[in-house]
């Protein structure tokens, strides 16, 4: 997003570093991010209405003030918490308070109590995943035109391809953490930590939506049992990693090598883990914003369409329309749901 007059912004904004905040003052809200302890911090006030971010990314020991969350949450802004390794601490957004978001999410538990249902949901997410892992690969340039049935000997024959297009210089070899679940894995290589910071905020927008409807982020399909993150949002995202799959694999090969990741932008801490700096991540997140609003057609019951009978939508709104058929599916409006 563009504003006339000003350099480019995007719907994302990154705040990371000391003393980093959101906070209000003359019913404004203040972004204070200061990733250079030796530079004065970087402010920007903003009306909440005409603020142009969409989302707000915090990383590492930062604040934000009561009033601010409140002002973001009424005006449909998401508010995006991360660990140091950038993998996610917790979401902040609005939530459907109302009659119809407890219908939905009775509905929920219904389905949820029915074995039938939720092994065909279960099939659904994991045939729409290989899918698009399928068309990430095809779109890079891979010849593989097939994967497993089986998710985990999939996912193996996915990432040994994908590492095949990643320039040997990043050490990336495989997906050393397949999920966003709380681990004790952190990443090993600049890769792996771009993957982390990607699917965080991924989940932060699909997170966003599933409570916009009022239903229960905890209650997942496919992952039941999976207690290390909200569940039902890791079903969802499945479908839709392959955005970050695609921004990591472009900015790892970017044609224009200062925008590249370059070796100087991350280190390795004792541990072995990756720390990484302010930059590279604030373009990395800018890159995959841009990608969530690249915008394709698609068979949309909802909004104006083409003569062709599709919508132009943007990557991330599918996201959104395929919760809301997952309401339906849920309500029984729909007997045939497609992720």
């Amino acid at each position: 997003m563009a504003l006339q007059g000003k350099k480019n912004h995007y719907n994302v904004k990154f705040l990371k570093g000391y003393g980093h905040s959101i906070s209000v003052k003359n019913s404004k809200i203040i972004l204070k991010s200061n990733h250079d302890p030796f530079s004065e911090p970087e402010i920007e006030e903003w009306a909440v209405k005409n603020m142009p971010y969409e989302k707000i990314v915090m990383q590492g020991k930062g604040y934000i003030s009561t009033e601010a969350l409140t002002q973001l949450s009424e005006n449909n802004r998401n508010v995006i918490l991360l660990d140091h390794h950038g993998k996610p601490v917790t979401f902040c957004n609005g939530m459907m308070d109302s009659l119809t978001g407890t219908k939905y999410k009775m509905a929920q538990y219904d389905t949820f109590r029915n074995e039938s249902k939720c092994q065909y949901l279960t099939k659904q997410i994991i045939s729409a995943k290989k899918e698009s892992q399928l068309k990430l690969l095809k779109l890079i340039g891979s010849p593989v035109d097939t994967l497993s049935d089986k998710e985990n000997v999939s996912a193996i024959t996915y990432w040994r391809e994908f590492a095949k297009f990643i320039p040997p210089k990043y050490g990336f070899q495989s997906r050393n953490q397949s999920s966003i679940k709380i681990s004790k894995k952190d990443a090993t290589d600049i890769i792996n930590a771009l993957l982390n910071y990607g699917y965080s905020v991924l989940a932060g927008e699909i997170s966003k939506f599933v409570c916009g409807f009022g239903l229960d982020p905890y209650l997942g399909f496919m992952h039941r049992t999976h207690s290390g993150f909200q569940p039902l949002v890791y079903d969802i995202i499945e479908p839709f990693r392959w955005m970050v799959d695609y921004s990591v694999y472009k900015i790892a090969n970017h044609k224009d090598s200062r925008k590249q990741i370059k070796l100087k932008e991350y280190s390795y801490s004792k541990d072995g883990t990756i720390v990484i700096e302010y930059a590279l991540i604030k373009r990395f997140l800018e890159l995959l914003e841009r990608q969530f609003s690249q915008e394709r057609k698609y068979n949309s019951r909802y909004g104006k369409k083409t003569e062709s009978g599709l919508k132009s939508v943007q990557e991330i709104t599918i996201g959104k329309i395929k919760v809301q058929n997952l309401v339906e599916y849920c309500l029984g409006k729909q007997l045939k749901i497609e992720f």
